[in-house]
């Protein structure tokens, strides 16, 4: 015996759903700064016991090396859909790397000798403050993108 079927309702005709730019603290953007605030803060643990200046230069080589490549990649993977978006100013973005560099360093400054693993303190501070600053100032490390600019 065949099973009833059933009509399925009419499709709706409206123009379909509105894609809005993330804000700040999207979930799209969340996740990967709660990454590199986690791969940041483990590069930190790691090399715990070295002298600051080693854990900055290891920092600024993740920061200015291995996140433009990523930046690269992920541009290729988005060329598909093109249109004019905003994209990262890399001086701003440079600024606010070194800003947080300077803000490690200068907590394991003033935390070294205070507690018994200051290193781990930064590192648990810099994924703190990567995963939750991140997305609330990501838009101000935006620019328009060159099509916007004309207008």
């Amino acid at each position: 015996m065949p099973a009833p079927t059933r009509d399925r309702p009419p499709a709706p005709t409206g123009p379909g759903p509105v894609r809005r730019d993330p804000g700040p603290g999207s979930a799209r953007l969340v996740r990967p700064y709660l990454v590199a605030g986690l791969v940041m803060g483990g590069v930190w643990a790691l090399n715990q016991g070295e002298p600051l200046w080693e854990h900055a230069l290891k920092l600024l080589v993740l920061l200015f090396v291995a996140a433009p490549l990523l930046h690269l990649v992920r541009r290729r993977r988005t060329a598909r859909h093109p249109g004019p978006r905003p994209r990262l100013s890399f001086a701003r973005l440079a600024v606010a790397k070194g800003a947080l560099i300077a803000l490690a360093l200068g907590a394991g400054q003033v935390l070294d000798g205070a507690v018994d693993h200051p290193d781990l303190a930064v590192a648990a501070g810099l994924t703190i403050a990567v995963t939750l600053f991140g997305p609330l100032l990501h838009r101000l490390l935006l620019v328009p993108a060159p099509d916007d600019a004309r207008a």
